[in-house]
């Protein structure tokens, strides 16, 4: 798998903390992985206010376009906005797969998330203490976040609505049906939309909005992982036998 790319981009106001333990599966599968920091989120309110949609998009083509004098095949995955990164990144290279968990189609208002943030905390108090404490420093900081930042994370959104009737290469969604930020029908409307053949559509069952840092992220890890080898071009020594 050294010729297979693995590039993973974290959400809104985030950091590739929130998509660490499928980072590291990959690695132990032999999958190479990048997971960069997207321009701006570096805890900086000053950084972050200078950031644009543009900046986002552009730092990951040019990781891909290194890429791919490098690696026969760069399947891309994203998380939350990440995930609708990945999708416009997705219709304009040559990708292999494309993996979207908890793309954000529908986002609620802060006001509603933040509802749902807290009763969902109140439920997880004690046996997740340190979810908990991460899912309201990601409200905090997505609340905090400035508004010309929010404008440019609606870009996003509506440049992916654009391109997922585009998109033709194998699709895997993951959600989960408690997600406190985006609404679970944002998967489902991706599904219906994209035109691809080969698409997969996962639902949980008990996780928050971060599904590779919660009770089910062994299913989150397995199905990902399921998918890529599904869909990964069998190798030379295997191809010489057959």
């Amino acid at each position: 798998m050294n010729d297979e790319l693995c590039i993973i981009i974290h959400g809104f106001t985030g950091n590739p903390w929130e998509v660490a333990p499928l980072t590291s599966s990959l690695e132990k599968q032999g999958y190479q992985v990048i997971a960069p920091l997207l321009p701006g989120h570096h805890f900086e309110k000053i950084r972050m206010a200078k950031a644009t949609a543009e900046q986002w998009l552009q730092s990951v083509e040019n990781i891909v376009e290194h890429a791919m004098k490098e690696y026969k095949d760069i399947h891309m995955i994203g998380f939350s906005m990440g995930a609708m990164i990945a999708a416009i990144i997705a219709s304009r290279f040559p990708i292999s797969t494309l993996v979207m968990l908890s793309p954000a189609v529908y986002v609620a208002t802060p006001s509603v998330f933040l509802t749902r943030v807290r009763n969902f905390s109140r439920r997880t108090r004690e046996q997740r203490p340190l979810l908990r404490q991460a899912m309201l420093n990601n409200v905090t900081s997505m609340r905090a976040a400035p508004l010309s930042n929010v404008w440019q994370f609606q870009k996003i959104i509506r440049l992916a609505k654009q391109v997922m009737p585009s998109l033709h290469m194998p699709i895997c969604i993951i959600h989960s049906k408690q997600d406190e930020i985006v609404d679970p029908h944002s998967s489902a409307w991706i599904y219906h939309v994209v035109p691809s053949i080969e698409k997969e559509l996962h639902y949980l069952h008990c996780s928050s909005h971060m599904i590779c840092q919660d009770d089910e992220v062994e299913t989150v890890k397995q199905t990902v992982l399921a998918f890529l080898e599904h869909y990964s071009p069998p190798s030379d020594f295997a191809h010489i036998f057959n």
